[in-house]
């Protein structure tokens, strides 16, 4: 019999297993909100579960272990406040619906919306220093919203 080690990647999905009726994650590393994404479908997004927590987990793993001294409910606060006051601009998307991309301080979002309700929205704290080109992490993704 051959034993096989469980990789990381298996442990944060053994760890942040989808929940019935989720429709999306809300990230901290280190203490610091890293971002957040929401989908408008239960079954779309328990399908793409596995693919952002492993997203996530990327750049968690290479995160410096330098922990917070402020409280992650009130960076939460703060993350969520400097989101609701991003400057929006809207856009016709390529397929249905409106593109829209959201950008403030540190901080980058985007949604699409068809018949005005959110189907996939997706925030993240904009650090440059992210811009690595990792493959497949958060910060990845921000440079590719959608």
């Amino acid at each position: 019999m051959i034993c096989r080690e469980t990789t990381i990647e298996e442990k944060y999905l053994e760890t942040f297993k989808y929940v019935p009726h989720q429709r999306g994650l809300y990230v901290i590393i280190n203490g610091e909100t890293v971002g957040f994404d929401v989908l408008s479908l239960e079954k779309v997004y328990e399908a793409l579960h596995p693919k952002l927590v492993k997203s996530y987990a990327m750049d968690a793993i290479l995160e410096d272990k330098q922990k917070s001294k402020i409280s992650s409910s009130d960076k939460t606060k703060a993350f969520i406040e400097k989101a609701r006051r991003c400057q929006e601009k809207k856009y016709k998307s390529v397929g249905q619906g409106t593109d829209h991309r959201f950008e403030g301080k540190a901080i980058l979002g985007s949604a699409l919306l068809y018949r005005k309700k959110v189907i996939h929205m997706a925030f993240f704290k904009d650090a440059q220093s992210s811009k690595t080109g990792r493959m497949s992490s958060y910060s990845r993704r921000r440079e590719f919203r959608i």
